[in-house]
């Protein structure tokens, strides 16, 4: 014989599928297996600095560096200017903190005027066989257009000295401080 039930409402309905739901976050997090989704590419930039990207060309994985965040002064966008206008060159690797750091201190208006060449096989438009045929052993390094050669992190006071950017233009250097954490100096090897 065929049992009818009530007909259930559309708010029951509703009423039910939300209570159903609700329990599903719960069901994941107990769940035995761990997630293997990777996290978006703004937290591993964050976090690491840069993030990982297929070159179509090759198939490859490379890595592609974080861009600057932070505003730049008018002065970082003038040495930045004087910078290219003078064939300097910095070279440097995505991994490396130092240039990182040298890339924060110009700011993300001023840094679009650096010429840099990565130097890691593994980074993003890599030029590997440049960095070995100027000697580079160390990042970040400089090469300044009146033929000077740094290598280590600079504050930008120290670049404009170095470049001869501040012989030609003033330079305060106390706009600058402080607006990036300091790593301690140095560099990567």
């Amino acid at each position: 014989s065929l049992t009818t039930e009530s007909p259930t409402t559309r708010t029951d309905f509703l009423r039910n599928m939300f209570a159903a739901s609700a329990a599903l976050p719960i069901l994941a997090l107990s769940s035995p297996r761990p997630s293997n989704a990777a996290p978006p590419f703004a937290i591993m930039a964050e976090e690491l600095g840069y993030f990982p990207v297929k070159d179509e060309a090759s198939g490859e994985t490379v890595m592609v560096p974080a861009k600057a965040k932070r505003s730049s002064s008018d002065q970082a966008v003038e040495l930045a200017k004087y910078l290219q206008s003078t064939k300097a060159v910095m070279f440097g690797a995505f991994w490396c903190p130092h240039c990182q750091r040298q890339k924060e201190l110009f700011g993300k208006e001023a840094w679009k005027y650096v010429t840099y060449v990565e130097c890691s096989p593994k980074g993003y438009k890599s030029q590997y066989a440049t960095c070995l045929s100027n000697g580079i052993d160390g990042y970040p390094s400089w090469k300044f257009g009146n033929g000077k050669v740094q290598s280590g992190e600079m504050e930008l006071i120290d670049i404009a000295k170095t470049s001869g950017f501040s012989k030609k233009f003033s330079f305060d250097g106390g706009l600058e401080e402080g607006q990036v954490p300091s790593l301690g100096g140095g560099g990567c090897k």
